[in-house]
């Protein structure tokens, strides 16, 4: 008989051992480790949370709400000796990549004859590279995929194969800040190592979460519910509040660490261009282990989160005001604050036209249809009027038409879409438009 199953069982238990969890029977049980300090500190509730470079690891579809582009390098060093490496790349709004590297480092080696040990010793590593796409189908909804290529090498002996992943990602239009998601990853055929067939770690996760916008802080809660193929049925909770948008402090648990309590803790510093996670895990008798990952941003964004913090009291810190204040559905802080801009700005400043545009959005989220329909147009005629254009004006017709839709005048709201659209709007009003036209009755696209 052949030693490889020996190898392969041996290498396996030193998982289990490592308290990843009961599933160490699992061929590649490396693909449900967490790569991502951010997930780690909330006890790996990110299935919909994921809308990051760590996306193929939780969720392909969260590439769909990648903003600008990012890549996050992560640094694991677990318990008892095992290291993981992890790349992730997105680009904004649809194309992720990664790479993922485990090592259990050097491991007694056994055989059938010699279960005690032959006195010589063989390396255990896993590695996942791979690549997904994430696409918005509607403003709300989006729906993502990945392949990879995954090897095991145990000394002498590899196994190789290839496995998908599919996502689900959706926001309540209703309760703005509430996410549900859902995935199945490592789905493929099982993978013959040596003699032996072993079926991949294939496993399916729900998640909600829920964010808060408050005056100084943002808070979001998280949860996860897991099941893979040979194991039970995991839960995850997190919790993390955001500190004047930069300073994060995180808390989770899952019932995935056998090892230990459960628990995980967590801190991040969120900057324009670059972001640093760590979190920690402990153990029980095996240690503890630490988590630090690295992120880089880089390109254009509409998301104010993304943007250079403006100076305090100024017309573009009150617009953040404003829209964090219509995010949390305070629409009478919002428009006190579009107001005070509105004043400050002399006649023929530009700015004044993404304030009305703000304004018209307002009104439009509290359904006063006239009253946002003649803040857009004042928007329009002022930017008219100096003789420019520019994406606030493209919002605007867009949500012009989202008013005119909703009174069912179709072949205005029609045009309105199409004005917008051939005038480059940002990228939410992009998308908007377009499925409000795939809604409008044929009759109004004639």
């Amino acid at each position: 008989m052949s030693a490889a199953p020996a190898f392969f069982v041996l290498a396996l238990a030193a998982v289990a051992a490592r308290g990843q969890s009961s599933a160490g029977a699992e061929a590649f049980d490396f693909l449900r480790l967490d790569a991502n300090a951010r997930a780690v500190g909330l006890g790996g509730a990110y299935t919909a949370l994921a809308s990051d470079s760590n996306a193929l690891l939780y969720n392909p579809a969260g590439l769909a709400r990648v903003g600008v582009h990012e890549a996050t390098f992560m640094h694991n060093q677990y318990a008892q000796g095992v290291g993981q490496q992890y790349i992730g790349v997105a680009l904004a709004r649809g194309l992720g990549f990664q790479f993922n590297y485990a090592s259990l480092g050097d491991v007694p080696r056994t055989t059938i004859s010699n279960p005690g040990g032959t006195g010589s010793r063989l390396n255990v590593s896993d590695t996942s590279l791979g690549a997904g796409y994430g696409h918005a189908l509607t403003p709300d909804l989006a729906v993502g995929g990945g392949l990879k290529y995954i090897t095991e090498s145990l000394g002498e002996v590899t196994a190789n194969g290839f496995a998908a992943d599919l996502g689900a990602l959706y926001r309540m239009p209703d309760l703005k800040g509430l996410t549900f998601g859902a995935s199945l990853l490592n789905l493929g055929p099982a993978v013959k190592f040596a003699s032996v067939s072993e079926k991949l770690p294939t496993t399916m996760r729900l998640g909600a979460a829920y964010a808060k916008s408050l005056p100084h802080n943002d808070v979001t809660l998280a949860f996860d519910l897991s099941k893979s193929l040979l194991d039970k049925v995991r839960l995850g909770f997190g919790a993390e509040t955001l500190i004047d948008g930069r300073f994060a402090v995180r808390a989770g648990f899952t019932t995935r660490n056998d090892a230990g309590l459960g628990l995980a803790f967590g801190l991040g510093w969120v900057g324009r261009k670059v972001g640093a996670d760590y979190a920690l895990v402990p153990l029980g008798e095996l240690g503890q282990a630490h988590r630090i990952s690295v992120t880089l941003r880089w390109g254009r964004s509409d998301d104010p989160a993304a943007a250079k913090a403006p100076k305090e009291g100024s017309p573009e810190a009150l617009l953040a005001k404003a829209q964090a204040a219509m995010d949390r559905g305070d629409f009478v802080a919002a428009k006190a604050f579009l107001f005070v801009g509105l004043r400050g700005l002399p006649a023929g400043d530009r700015r004044r036209v993404r304030f009305h545009e703000r304004l018209g959005s307002l009104h439009l989220l509290k359904k006063d249809f006239r009253a946002a329909v003649q803040a857009y147009a004042e928007g329009v005629n002022l930017a008219y009027a100096d003789g420019y254009s520019d994406q606030s004006v493209a919002d605007s017709y867009i949500g012009i038409g989202m008013c005119f839709a909703a009174g069912k005048n179709y072949p205005d709201a029609e045009r309105s879409f199409r004005k917008g659209l051939a005038m480059g709007p940002s990228s939410a009003a992009l998308e908007i438009a377009r499925y409000e036209l795939k809604r409008l009755p044929p009759a109004a696209a004639e």
